[in-house]
C-alpha cells in the first residue's frame, strides 16, 4: 500500500487526532519531518485538522540559518502557521548538549501548545528510532516500562504527544520524498560517532538489519507485545498496593507485612518497587531500587522484632513487630528535649509534645494534688539535687524497683517491654547529680523509688500530660 494511503488509513483507525483537534508539526527541515508536514497537507480537507508548524533552530551547526530560513520561506508560501525559536550558542552547556537541547525544544514545544490551544503535538519518529532507542535503553538499564520504547502517543503539555510515522522505516520515508519530490535538508551531524544515538544508527543497527531484515517489525512488536504485559501486571501491581498500604501520608506510609509477605515474592518486590516508585521516590536509578527492594524485604523477614534500614533521601523503612513503615527522617525522632534540662523542687520542665516533668517537696502530714498523675515518691536523702532528664544514652544503665543488686541496660529493659524502635530513641530518663538513673520516663522506676511516708517530708517526681 502506498504509504500515504496507509498513514490516512492507521490515523483514521486509531483515531489519533479529530477534525475539530489543533495540531502542531514540529518540523527541523531534515526529510523525516518534511515528509510528516506533507502527509498532514494531503489529508482531506473534511478529515485534516487545523495544524501549525513549531521550529528551533539550535545554532549548533552553520546550515541551522539556511534551514531556518528555507522551512519559514516554505510556511509562508502554502499559508502555514509557523513558530520559532533559537537556542543562542551562549546558552549551551559544555556537556550533556544532546539532552539539554531536547529539553529546550520541548520546553518551547509546550509554550506554543498552550498559546494556540493546540491539542497535538506531532513529532517525526520511525521504526529506526524506535530500534535504536529500545537497544540504547537496553545497553543502560533502567525500568521494565522505559524498554517499550517510544510510544505512539502520551501526554505533554496541554494535550498529546503523537507520532504517526513510528511504523514506517527510514527508507519508507526516504523513498516517499523521492518519489513526491519533496525538499529538504541533511543535517551532516547525523555521521557523527561523538554522539551515542550516531554510533547506534550508523554502526549496530546496519549489523542487526543485516542479521535479519524483519529486525525492524521485530522490535515493533516487542515494544507493542511488552507494552500489552506491563498494562495488565500494572493492574495487578496497583490492586496489591492498596490491599498492603494501611496509612499513606507525603512523608509516612504504614504497610501491611503479614499481607505483603503472604505474596508470591515475584508480586512482594513488584508491589515494594511500586510503592517506592509512586509513592516515595517518583524516580529512582534502577539498580538503587532493586537493592533497596530487597533490603526492605530482609528486614521484613529477618529475626529482629524491631530493626530499621536508612534509604536515601533522608527516608527509612522501620519494622515494628508485625508493623512496617516507610517515613520520613523527621519522624523517625522527635526531640522532646533540644538539651539537658534541670529540675530543682518546685518547677516544671516543659516537652516537645505539650508534657511536662515537675519536682516538688512534699511537707509530713501533706497530700499532693499530683498523685493523680504519673509520678513516683523519692526520699530527700537518697537523691543529690539537681536531678537532670535528659534523652537515654548507649550504654545507660539502672537499678530497677525490687531488685536488690545489679544494673540493668536500658537498651534492654525497653526490649523486654517490647517498646517500639521508635519510641525507644525518643526515651527519656532522669538521673540525679552524681549520674543514677532515678526513672526511665513511663517505663521503669530505680531502686530508689519509695512508697509515700507521710510520717517526713519526701519529693514527688510527676510526669504529667
Amino acid at each position: 500500500m502506498e504509504l500515504f494511503s496507509d498513514f490516512l488509513k492507521n490515523c483514521q483507525q486509531h483515531l489519533l487526532w479529530k477534525p475539530s483537534d489543533r495540531l502542531l508539526i514540529a518540523v527541523s527541515g531534515g526529510v523525516d519531518s518534511m515528509v510528516l508536514l506533507n502527509l498532514i497537507q494531503r489529508v482531506p480537507d473534511a478529515l485534516r485538522p487545523w495544524y501549525g508548524v513549531v521550529h528551533v533552530n539550535h545554532e549548533l551547526r552553520t546550515a541551522s540559518i539556511a534551514e531556518e530560513s528555507f522551512l519559514e520561506e516554505q510556511c509562508r508560501i502554502k499559508k502555514i502557521p509557523y513558530f520559532s525559536r533559537n537556542w543562542k550558542s551562549d546558552q549551551h552547556p559544555k556537556t550533556g548538549i544532546e539532552l539539554a537541547a531536547r529539553n529546550f525544544r520541548y520546553t518551547f514545544f509546550k509554550e506554543m501548545m498552550e498559546a494556540n490551544q493546540a491539542t497535538h503535538l506531532l513529532t517525526a519518529h520511525h521504526a529506526d528510532d524506535q530500534l535504536e532507542t529500545i537497544l540504547m535503553r537496553l545497553v543502560r538499564g533502567g525500568q521494565l516500562e522505559g524498554m517499550t520504547g517510544i510510544q505512539v502517543q502520551r501526554f505533554f503539555g496541554t494535550g498529546l504527544l503523537v507520532r504517526p510515522l513510528l511504523q514506517y522505516a527510514k527508507e519508507e520515508i526516504y523513498a516517499y520524498s523521492e518519489t513526491n519530490h519533496l525538499d529538504y535538508y541533511e543535517d551532516e551531524t547525523n555521521i557523527e560517532l561523538t554522539y551515542t544515538r550516531n554510533r547506534y544508527r550508523q554502526t549496530i543497527a546496519p549489523l542487526l538489519k543485516l542479521e535479519n531484515n524483519q529486525v525492524l517489525n521485530h522490535f515493533r512488536d516487542f515494544s507493542s507485545d511488552l507494552s500489552d504485559v506491563l498494562f495488565l501486571a500494572n493492574q495487578v501491581i496497583q490492586q496489591k498496593s492498596a490491599q498492603v498500604l494501611l496509612e499513606s501520608k507525603s512523608d509516612f506510609y504504614e504497610i501491611d507485612k503479614s499481607t505483603l509477605l503472604g505474596f508470591e515474592p515475584e508480586i512482594q518486590r513488584l508491589v515494594l518497587k511500586h510503592i517506592l516508585l509512586n509513592k516515595v521516590y517518583h524516580s529512582c536509578p534502577v539498580e538503587t531500587l532493586r537493592k533497596q527492594v530487597a533490603e526492605l524485604l530482609d528486614l521484613m523477614t529477618g529475626s529482629k522484632s524491631n530493626a530499621q534500614l536508612d534509604l536515601p533521601g533522608g527516608w527509612k523503612g522501620r519494622r515494628q513487630y508485625q508493623q512496617f513503615f516507610l517515613e520520613k527522617t523527621n519522624l523517625i525522632k522527635t526531640n522532646y528535649l533540644q538539651n539537658e534540662e534541670e529540675l530543682v523542687p518546685g518547677q516544671w520542665v516543659s516537652l516537645a509534645d505539650g508534657r511536662r516533668v515537675g519536682l516538688f517537696q512534699v511537707a509530713a502530714d501533706a497530700n499532693s494534688a499530683f498523685e493523680i498523675d504519673r509520678h513516683m515518691w523519692l526520699d530527700p536523702e537518697q537523691v543529690v539535687l539537681p536531678l537532670i532528664i535528659r534523652h537515654r544514652k548507649p550504654g545507660d544503665r539502672m537499678t530497677i524497683k525490687g531488685m536488690k543488686i545489679g544494673h540493668k541496660k536500658i537498651k534492654d529493659i525497653l526490649i523486654d517491654q517490647k517498646v517500639p524502635l521508635k519510641e525507644r530513641e525518643e526515651t527519656l530518663v532522669i538521673n540525679d547529680s552524681l549520674g543514677e538513673i532515678i526513672w526511665l520516663l513511663k517505663y521503669k522506676e530505680s531502686r530508689l523509688s519509695i512508697q509515700r511516708e507521710t510520717d517526713k517530708i519526701q519529693y514527688i517526681l510527676v510526669y504529667q500530660r
